[in-house]
C-alpha cells in the first residue's frame, strides 16, 4: 500500500472566507443612496459569485463633517461586522483649493476612519471618488466643465488619501469621464444634471467591484432600468480604467491590521487506507478551516476524515491570525489495495 505527502506550498496570504458573507457599509449622502446603489452593488457582486451583504448610511447633502456629528453613522458602523468601508464627501468638498480640503474636511475624514477601525478593526476601508456635474458648477468654486469639476475632485480625494495614510480611492469619478468619452449621447444624470440615474450609478457599483476583487465586472447584474448593451459598456469600461489604474489609486495596497501576525503554518496526514487523520501543527488558538479536496470541510482543529474512493486531493488548511487567513497545501494519496507477501518454500 503506496501512501504519501507532497508539499505544495508553504505559506499563502488571501481572503479564505469565500463562502462566508462579506458585508460592505458605504458612508455617503445623495450619490449614495440614489437608485439604492448598495444593493446594485450587492446584486452585481453576488451575480458573480461572491457572497455579499451592502447596506448604507447616507443623508443627502452630507458633508464628511455631517457625518461625524452623526449619533446613526456610529450606530450603523457597530451595527455589523463590516469587511469593506466605502466612505463618500460632498462632490463640491472635495473640489475646493488644497488649503480649505486640507482644514475643512480631511480632519473629519480621520475621524470617520479612526471610528471605524475602533468598531471594526479587520475593516479596509477606501474613498469613494464622486464625479463632476454635467456642466461643472458656476458657484464659488467656478468650474466651467465637467472636466474642469471631474480633474479637481480626483485632486481633492488623492490628497485626501494621501493625508490619511494611503487608504484607496474607487475612481467612480475618473471612470465616469471615460464613459462619457466613449459613449457621449448615454445620459448618466438625473434631470437636475448632477445627481446620478441607473446607468450612474452601474458606473459606481462597477468601480466598486474591480477595485475590491481586481476582477472584471463585465457580465454581473445590472438594474432593470439599464440596457443590457450599455450595462456591459459600462461594466468594460470600468474594468479597463481600474486595472490600468491600481497603483495609482492605491488599490494594489494590502490593508491588514496591526493585530494581524503570520503564524506558524503546518499540518500532517497519516493515512490508513481511505481514512486519513489530520493534525494541525499551526500556532494554536487560531480559527481553523480544513478543506479536504473532495467537497468536504471542516473547522476542527484536528480531524480524521474519510474518503468515498482512492486517489490524490489537495488538502488545504487555513488559519486566521488577526483579520487575516493563512493557508498551507498538502496532497495527500489514500488507497484500498492491499499489498500481500508471495510465500516462500
Amino acid at each position: 500500500m503506496k501512501q504519501f505527502l507532497t508539499l505544495i506550498t508553504a505559506l499563502l496570504l488571501g481572503n479564505q472566507a469565500t463562502s462566508q458573507t462579506e458585508n460592505v457599509l458605504f458612508i455617503g449622502n445623495s450619490f449614495t443612496h440614489m437608485n439604492a446603489l448598495c444593493k446594485i452593488y450587492q446584486n452585481l457582486a453576488n451575480s458573480k459569485g461572491k457572497n455579499v451583504f451592502a447596506d448604507t448610511i447616507a443623508v443627502s447633502g452630507s458633508t464628511l463633517k455631517g457625518h461625524t456629528e452623526r449619533a446613526n453613522t456610529y450606530k450603523k458602523m457597530k451595527a455589523r461586522n463590516w469587511d469593506y468601508v466605502f466612505i463618500q464627501a460632498m462632490s463640491r468638498e472635495l473640489s475646493y483649493d488644497s488649503l480649505t480640503i486640507a482644514t475643512e474636511t480631511i480632519p473629519y475624514a480621520k475621524i470617520l476612519i479612526d471610528s471605524v477601525k475602533t468598531h471594526n478593526p479587520c475593516a479596509k476601508i477606501y474613498f469613494y471618488m464622486t464625479w463632476g456635474y454635467r456642466n461643472g458648477t458656476a458657484d464659488t468654486t467656478n468650474f466651467e466643465s465637467f472636466v474642469d469639476m471631474a480633474d479637481r475632485i480626483e485632486s481633492g480625494y488623492m490628497q485626501m488619501s494621501k493625508a490619511t495614510g494611503g487608504y484607496p480611492v474607487s475612481p467612480i469619478g475618473m471612470v465616469w469621464k471615460d464613459v462619457r468619452v466613449a459613449y457621449p449621447d448615454l445620459n448618466l444624470y438625473e434631470p437636475d444634471n448632477f445627481h446620478p440615474n441607473p446607468n450612474g450609478s452601474l458606473i459606481a457599483a462597477s468601480t466598486f467591484y474591480a477595485a475590491i476583487y481586481k476582477e472584471s465586472p463585465v457580465g454581473g447584474t445590472a438594474p432593470k432600468k439599464v440596457d443590457p448593451t450599455v450595462a456591459k459598456n459600462i461594466q468594460q469600461v470600468a474594468w479597463d480604467f481600474v486595472r490600468k489604474n491600481y497603483s495609482k489609486y492605491n488599490l494594489d495596497t494590502v490593508q491588514i491590521a496591526s493585530s494581524s501576525k503570520i503564524p506558524k503554518m503546518d499540518f500532517t496526514a497519516k493515512p490508513k487506507w481511505l481514512s486519513v487523520t489530520f493534525t494541525n501543527k499551526s500556532t494554536k488558538g487560531l480559527e481553523v478551516k480544513w478543506d479536504f479536496g473532495d467537497g468536504k470541510t471542516s473547522t476542527n482543529a484536528n480531524k480524521k476524515h474519510y474518503y468515498q474512493k482512492p486517489g490524490k486531493y489537495t488538502v488545504t488548511l487555513s488559519v486566521k491570525s488577526g483579520c487575516e487567513w493563512y493557508t498551507v497545501k498538502k496532497v495527500v494519496t489514500v488507497s484500498n489495495r492491499t499489498t500481500t507477501k508471495k510465500k516462500t518454500n
